[in-house]
This record gives C-alpha cells, structure tokens and sequence, in this order.
C-alpha cells in the first residue's frame, strides 16, 4: 500500500533495475532517483483525476493534439512530493493500451528532455 493524493491504493512497485535498464538507452546522463508502481486501473484514475494540472493539459496537448481522457491515459509521472529521497514518481495503470516497455521509455523520456 502507498499513499497518493491522500488516498491509500494497493500498488505494485517497479523494479528500480528494470527503470535503470530503460534509462540507459535514453540518456547517457545518471539515473534520477525514480520510483514507479503500476496501480489498478479504478485508483490509477482516481489519481490522476486529482492530479491533473494545466502543465498536464499542455503536455498533452503537445503530445497527442488534444486533451487525453483519464480513461485513455496509460501513464503519468510527476515531481516526487510525497516520496523522500524520490525526485520524480510514474503511475502506470494495470491495463495500460500499449506495451509497458513503450510506456515506461516514454515517462522516463520526459525526464531525459526536462519536461517536468
């Protein structure tokens, strides 16, 4: 169990080896302090409904050319507020729409250019 937003979910965390690995084939730079959880779909959108920001909104508009739906969303990373010792946290929901390689390359990736 971990607390987001307040809210208490049952989350399965993500290997920090697996993270690294993916790491690697973006950027040349350290790993950041990162922490990913894959988390059921019915938390991962109650989460992300609190955490949806402009920045997001923007981002998504950037990405995708329009504003994404929770439903549709497969991931989300944010700066780690909750989390000691952490800089950045990505959610991934259980049945995420594409591959979880994809998907953890693409949040990790936004740190790589300096998204957040």
């Amino acid at each position: 169990m971990i607390t987001l937003e307040g809210l208490k979910v049952r989350a399965k965390e993500i290997p920090t080896e697996q993270l690294a690995s993916a790491w690697k084939t973006l950027s040349v730079e350290p790993f950041p302090n990162v922490k990913a959880f894959q988390l059921e779909d019915s938390d991962f959108e109650r989460i992300i409904k609190r955490r949806k920001c402009w920045g997001d909104v923007r981002r998504e508009l950037m990405e995708w050319g329009r504003v994404l739906t929770v439903r549709g969303t497969d991931a989300c990373i944010f700066n780690a507020d909750e989390f000691p010792d952490t800089d950045y946290v990505i959610l991934i929901r259980a049945s995420p729409y594409h591959g979880f390689t994809q998907i953890l390359k693409h949040e990790l990736r936004h740190i790589a250019r300096g998204d957040l």
